[in-house]
């Protein structure tokens, strides 16, 4: 050290020592004493230049008993004097390991005396942030009063205990990292990549992991273990002195500890094993409903006494408490997956039971959150797949994730409070009047959407503003400065479960590329049908992925469709169906890609038209007949829905489908009709055409995969092309033949003017759709071939049909 840094320390210690003689020179003469025989011998002359570290610590040493002395009398004033100079020690770095210890014992007799409760916290962070002077009982010690501190009862001293607290336990396990970074051991691993099987052999927590543990590790290890032990409510065995603790704070340290240090429990087996057997133990326990969701626990002798003063001790559900397991469980699940893969089945159980239509709102809505960061991580999406589905005697915890999401949202349209049904006339039309709300619709200008939401059988579902722009966030998992129930904003369960859904294909459609960075888009793909025979990962894993998902999927997918009341909504849920039944038909499953691809025709037809090709293909024929047992919820959903409702808004909802007529015409003959018969004119809505162009983009960016499907897509676009009468023009492109729409236009303007624009849109795509013939490969070409020749046989038919009615 040089000598003009030497000058600097000694000169401030001895301004401290002059400072503590001035205080007290009239009551307190001994520490008076003591300070100026230190102060002497800090005069003495030396030679700065030759002082080592070590010998300037043994300099001043001595100056450090009477700072002791000055606190030990528990006098306000002399105190703040006294911990300010013991702080300009500890920064000065002039402490060592036996004086670290007296500083702890002085700051800890302060704490019990309530002395100047702010110096003290910010000492012992400067004691344990500077240096690696404290360890095991100290660091104990330390870390007890802290935590003490915290349930004081002045709020500011609490929260800035609180935040000690959380700092602390950080750098406890900071030392952990910076120790097993310095051995000659291999890196550890971490959670985040490390999605195995799980087939880590875990050895049975010893009586004594600490032999095998390095002193940082072991410090950590005991923290850990009796943050577990204090959120179950035990004794603790290192923390000696916790008086009491709050079940919330103590799940936040083990969240973040979780979240922050986990390549720590990927490296040390002790760890791994605590985890694996304390914390998971006590996850599920506390998810039993037959635990009383105590606020505050005890600790030792003043149980009785707390417990009398904190009485909420409740078997319901208690929203602090269960919104911050349901964290805990979050990071349990995204980073230690492989290490915990039966625990994480019992935690996507549990979660999963949360989406009952009898649970509480909140508990439902904090459920879907957290299945929405599960569910947008295509890695964990995969593992899900592959070590439960695939398993034979493992619950197919992934098709029953999204069978209970699918089941959920059926159900909001059941359980929905009457307040947002009888709010639907406001929300389609933004009328609050008796009058039509046709009329009323009309005022609000070209080019206006009704508010984003969804709307079935009377019952009308907003789309909260937060899902619809941008990555949507979660709201309460974050209230953790809450303690009752939050309320539920109207339609938020209906917006988190309807971005799981849009998340999941995203992930399904992913893990099946095999490219992490692609797209969900996949009207996007530049190349067409370059990509569709890409070799996908594991062919038996994605035909699994596939199968587990589908029916769900599907059935969440066409409610939403026929609910959806704006165009983005409805363009979501389209480019949805689009990328499954590519996915489907990429990995040969035929039965739910037609499935996928028949919704989106029936979207695209007028109501009740009738196709015999769809109705041989109808989603609902092929769930019901390829779901498992496990998917009877989701159908007694579906039938209550289908019973709810009866005529209630019947008028609203007619009258809102009508003003999104776009064009009448007559239905295509077809040879399934009887000879001369026909049926009454037909209309098409906006999302008809909307419908019409996610059909068109299939087949332009699909069509490799659609196979027998090209069929069911080329009818559906020859009856649609009937209908709103295009026909060849002599440059070889489709136009209408007819006026688009042939009611009023006095009071259609509105809604039929963005899709006259669209038009030549559809027209343009529809004459194109066959040079992307050249794209396709033999066995697709075949396909599309083999589905135009079908095409040209039934036209045959009705032709032969009418010429025979007409001759009779």
């Amino acid at each position: 050290m040089d000598k003009d840094q030497v000058n600097r320390i000694l000169e401030g210690l001895q301004n401290d020592l002059r400072t503590l003689i001035v205080e007290t020179r009239k009551k307190y003469t001994s520490v008076k004493e003591a300070s100026e025989e230190v102060l002497t011998k800090l005069k003495n002359p030396y030679s700065g230049s030759q002082l080592t570290h070590q010998s300037l610590r043994n300099i001043t040493n001595p100056a450090l008993y009477p700072l002791i002395q000055g606190c030990e009398t528990k006098d306000p004033k002399l105190t703040k004097v006294c911990l300010g100079a013991i702080q300009r020690f500890i920064t000065y770095d002039l402490l060592d390991e036996k004086g670290a210890k007296y500083v702890i014992n002085v700051i800890w007799l302060l704490m019990e005396n309530n002395v100047d409760e702010v110096k003290v916290l910010q000492t012992a962070a400067l004691l344990l942030t500077t240096s690696n002077l404290v360890r095991g009982d100290s660091l104990s010690k330390c870390l007890v009063l802290c935590f003490r501190l915290h349930f004081a009862k002045d709020t500011t001293i609490g929260n800035t205990a609180g935040a000690t607290v959380r700092q602390l336990v950080s750098l406890v396990f900071e030392r952990v990292v910076i120790e097993d970074a310095s051995s000659n051991e291999e890196a550890p691993t971490t959670g985040d990549n490390n999605f195995s099987d799980g087939s880590k052999e875990f050895t049975k927590l010893s009586d004594s992991p600490l032999k095998t543990l390095k002193p940082s590790a072991q410090d950590a290890f005991s923290l850990f273990q009796d943050l577990v032990m204090l959120v179950n409510g035990d004794q603790p065995s290192w923390l000696v002195g916790m008086t009491e603790m709050t079940r919330t704070f103590g799940i936040e340290l083990l969240e973040n500890i979780l979240s922050t240090f986990y390549s720590v429990f990927f490296k040390h087996q002790e760890f791994s094993s605590l985890l694996k057997e304390r914390v998971c133990a006590l996850v599920i326990k506390l998810f039993s409903p037959n635990v009383k969701s105590q606020y505050r626990l005890a600790i030792g002798h003043q149980q009785q006494q707390l417990q009398a003063q904190q009485p909420i001790t409740t078997d319901k559900p208690f929203f602090p408490v269960s919104m911050r397991l349901l964290r805990l469980v979050s990071v349990l699940v995204q980073k230690y997956y492989s290490l915990l893969v039966t625990e994480c089945e019992i935690f996507l159980s549990l979660i999963i039971k949360f989406l009952d239509p009898d649970k509480p709102a909140w508990q439902r809505a904090l459920a879907l959150e957290i299945l929405h960061r599960l569910l947008a991580q295509p890695l964990l999406v995969k593992s899900f797949c592959q070590s439960y589905d695939m398993k034979p005697h493992a619950t197919n915890i992934f098709q029953d994730t999204v069978n209970s999401l699918a089941a959920c949202i059926q159900s909001l349209f059941v359980t929905t409070p009457p307040g947002l049904a009888s709010s639907a006339q406001v929300a389609l039309t933004g009328s609050t009047s008796s009058s039509s709300p046709l009329m009323t619709s009309v005022s609000i200008g070209p080019g206006i959407t009704p508010q984003a939401g969804f709307y079935y059988r009377g019952v009308w579902i907003p789309i909260c503003t937060a899902f619809t722009s941008g990555q949507p966030k979660a709201t309460f998992l974050e209230m953790l400065d809450k303690t009752d129930p939050p309320g539920i904003q109207d339609g938020y369960c209906m917006s988190v479960a309807y971005a799981c859904l849009l998340d999941v294909i995203r992930s399904i459609s992913l893990v099946v590329q095999n490219t992490p960075s692609a797209t969900s888009d996949s009207s996007a793909s530049s190349d067409r049908f370059s990509n569709e025979k890409a070799v996908v990962d594991d062919d038996s894993f994605s035909i699994q992925l596939v199968n587990s998902s589908w029916c769900g999927l599907l059935a969440a997918l066409t409610l939403l469709l026929e609910a959806s009341t704006d165009e983005t909504s409805t363009e979501n849920v389209l480019k949805s169906l689009q990328t499954f039944a590519s996915v489907s038909g990429r990995v040969g499953l035929t039965t739910p890609r037609d499935a996928f691809i028949t919704a989106l025709c029936k979207a695209s037809l007028p109501p009740h038209y009738t196709l015999t090709v769809l109705n041989a293909s109808s989603p609902g024929t092929v769930t019901n007949r390829v779901a498992q047992p496990r998917q009877q919820n989701t159908e007694s959903y579906s039938q209550h829905i289908g019973n709810a409702g009866g005529n209630t808004n019947a008028n609203i909802e007619t009258e809102f489908r009508q003003h999104l007529i776009v064009a009448v015409g007559s239905p295509l003959p077809t040879p399934s009709q009887p000879a001369g018969s026909q049926q009454g004119p037909v209309v098409l809505t906006a999302k008809n055409l909307q419908c019409m162009r996610a059909i068109l983009s299939v087949a332009h960016c699909h069509g490799a995969v659609l196979g027998s499907a090209w069929h069911m897509v080329l009818t559906t676009l020859q009856h649609l092309a009937w209908i709103l009468g295009l026909k060849p023009s002599s440059g070889g492109s489709l136009k209408s033949s007819r006026p688009l729409v042939e009611v009023s236009s006095a009071t259609l303007v509105p809604s039929t003017a963005a899709v006259l624009a669209d038009l030549p849109v559809l027209s343009s795509m529809l004459s194109r759709l066959f040079e992307s013939s050249q794209y396709l490969d033999d066995v697709a070409l075949h396909h599309l071939i083999d589905a135009l020749r079908q095409l040209s046989q039934e036209a045959l038919e009705v032709a032969y049909s009418n010429r025979v009615c007409t001759t009779s």
